[in-house]
């Protein structure tokens, strides 16, 4: 969208080829299902569902990760527990808070599932790393791939505090107006 309104006015003419990058990425969230139905799965099937017992699995094998991964790899290593940390916590106040206030779950779903994908994606590119650690200095690939993990690391994965902050404002606040307010 924001290329799009580089054109102005006349971004929206089919002339430039603008408006239909615009279209193919909207309609790619339509066609993947809303992520307000996938996060009110993820939260309240799956683990609100389980008590707590599917995220569990998630988080220990994350853990065994961390636990069997060489020292060389704490840089990825020490946030990623750190970040699951805040996952657990999360998902215990969540759990918490769904037994006494069903809206909870809808309130939070979003934002969790914003904050599971950054702790599986730090994983993923901790695996990834693992991987390339050593061969760096062999192949611009893997240089490549461990600059990757840092940058993510660094500036994508501190996204989970203010996310948390956010399901853990509550539900109070989605509920103060009513039919009429609106």
């Amino acid at each position: 969208v924001h290329g799009q309104q580089v054109f102005g006015g006349h971004g929206y003419i089919r002339e430039w080829g603008q408006e239909q990058l615009v279209r193919d990425v909207r309609i790619t969230q339509i066609y993947e299902g809303t992520n307000g139905i996938q996060a009110l799965d993820l939260v309240g099937r799956k683990i609100v569902g389980s008590g707590g017992a599917f995220y569990n699995l998630f988080a220990d094998e994350i853990r065994h990760f961390t636990a069997t991964a060489s020292t060389d790899l704490a840089e990825f290593t020490k946030p990623l527990n750190d970040a699951v940390t805040t996952l657990d916590e999360l998902t215990a106040w969540l759990l918490d808070r769904a037994k006494s206030n069903p809206n909870e779950i809808g309130a939070a779903s979003v934002e969790y599932l914003q904050v599971f994908g950054y702790v599986a994606y730090a994983y993923m590119w901790a695996l990834m790393a693992k991987a390339a650690f050593g061969k760096e200095a062999q192949d611009d690939f893997y240089a490549s791939k461990l600059g990757t993990a840092r940058f993510y690391f660094a500036r994508l994965l501190p996204r989970i505090h203010s996310l948390s902050a956010s399901v853990k404002a509550g539900s109070e606040s989605l509920f103060l107006l009513d039919a009429a307010q609106f």
